[in-house]
């Protein structure tokens, strides 16, 4: 009789951490600009006022980055991931409970939540997944990210409407937020592990040669079998231009975040509508996710990453004039699409082209530029806004952007590692 395989505990630690980054990235990053909206018209906020909130945001949740990365690899990821609830739980409870201005907002969901936001969710959740798997990397990477756009779906489709019509306004979105962080803690608490070996297994569950290493097998040519030592990497070009080219996406995102739901409302539509925008960008990133997990384990995820920045370029040319209901699916969709593969594509080549030793900081550096950078968009296009330019300046400067990042993602190749600087480090 043959005995059946026991499941291979990455499974089991993807899905823990499925959950910490949807409750801790998904329900703030897409549910706040909801809640924020609702606070900007009850204390009649500026446009300006309003992107700064996001401005402040989208830093505080990518410019700690690297002392994240360092806190990964000094205390590890499970403390590293309760660290992040924690901070969010506090944020959360002030905007539910003293926050009445905008400098309120600054506070508590600009830098506690943001910052919250960088400890408890992708960085760590994203180096643990790399740990454990390496074969299907750019499957459980897809798996992973997916949560941040289903949660989001949820919180702003269902959850935090009926939540803020319940509970009477805006504040109590924001206990929602305080109950599902506090559940991403103790998820983390209860099931994180920081790698296979320390549990005798190997990366994807592979048999062990009896050393307990997993047997050599053919890697596929885009996936580095040397780690590269970080000093190395930022010394090369292809590092900066492969991060570098997301920014433009990055910036579209957060503009869409923080005046989508007002412009929309701007050019005609009701409030029902363009919330749903908001939900369809979330679903529809899903669709990029199913097509990283068909195929991003058999061919280099850079190129897919083109093909969503071009998705992404043409969502912020159509969003400049989308009068009609079709137009808004066309844009959504497209920015759904483009950004839900890019993000998951950038994490799974830095991991394929440089192995795991400065994994984290690898990462960490990437999503401080982003974010910071991407931060500018939002006040940038509200002070513009607010002296009569409007929105279109900055989504088709943006939209260059991520179309000159589709070409450089075409024509760079993948870094080779010199004998010297890879038998060092070895």
């Amino acid at each position: 009789m043959r005995v059946a395989k026991p499941l291979f505990y990455g499974w089991i630690l993807l899905g823990a951490l499925w959950c910490v980054f949807a409750f801790n990235l998904g329900f703030p990053a897409y549910g706040g600009p909801l809640i924020n909206s609702a606070m900007a018209i009850e204390l009649n906020f500026s446009r300006e006022t309003l992107g700064l909130i996001t401005s402040f945001y989208i830093i505080m949740s990518g410019l700690p980055g690297p002392l994240v990365a360092l806190a990964v690899n000094r205390f590890g990821v499970r403390r590293t991931l309760i660290a992040g609830s924690l901070l969010n739980v506090a944020g959360a409870t002030f905007m539910a409970t003293v926050a009445n201005s905008g400098a309120g907002a600054y506070l508590g969901f600009g830098l506690i939540v943001g910052g919250g936001v960088c400890t408890g969710a992708a960085i760590a959740s994203q180096t643990a997944v790399s740990r454990w798997f390496m074969r299907r990397r750019a499957t459980a990477m897809a798996i992973l990210y997916s949560s941040g756009a289903i949660a989001g779906f949820f919180a702003t489709k269902f959850i935090l409407p009926w939540a803020m019509a319940a509970g009477g306004g805006w504040r109590a979105g924001w206990w929602v937020i305080v109950t599902l962080s506090s559940l991403a803690g103790l998820l983390a608490l209860l099931f994180v592990r920081e790698r296979p070996e320390d549990m005798g297994l190997t990366p994807d569950g592979e048999a062990s040669d009896g050393s307990g290493n997993a047997p050599a097998r053919p890697r596929p040519h885009y996936i580095t079998t040397t780690p590269w030592d970080f000093r190395e990497v930022i010394r090369r070009p292809t590092y900066w231009l492969i991060v570098f080219s997301l920014v433009g996406g990055s910036g579209g995102y957060t503009l869409f975040l923080a005046h989508g739901i007002v412009h929309l409302q701007d050019l005609g539509h009701s409030v029902e509508v363009a919330r749903g925008a908001l939900s369809t960008l979330t679903w529809t990133g899903l669709l990029a996710k199913g097509i990283i997990m068909l195929v991003g384990d058999r061919l280099d995820p850079r190129y897919l990453w083109a093909v969503f920045m071009l998705f992404f370029g043409a969502g912020l040319v159509l969003i400049v004039d989308a009068r009609t209901p079709l137009l808004v699916d066309a844009f959504a969709t497209c920015l759904g699409i483009g950004f839900g593969g890019g993000v998951v594509c950038l994490m799974t080549v830095l991991g394929n082209y440089y192995g795991l030793k400065a994994f984290a900081l690898l990462t960490g550096v990437a999503i401080a530029i982003n974010t910071t950078l991407s931060a500018l968009a939002p006040y940038i296009a509200g002070f513009l806004f607010d002296h009569g330019y409007g929105y279109a300046g900055t989504c088709f400067f943006l939209a260059g952007w991520c179309f000159l990042g589709a070409l450089v993602l075409f024509v760079i190749r993948k870094p080779v590692l010199s004998a010297a600087p890879a038998i060092a480090a070895a």
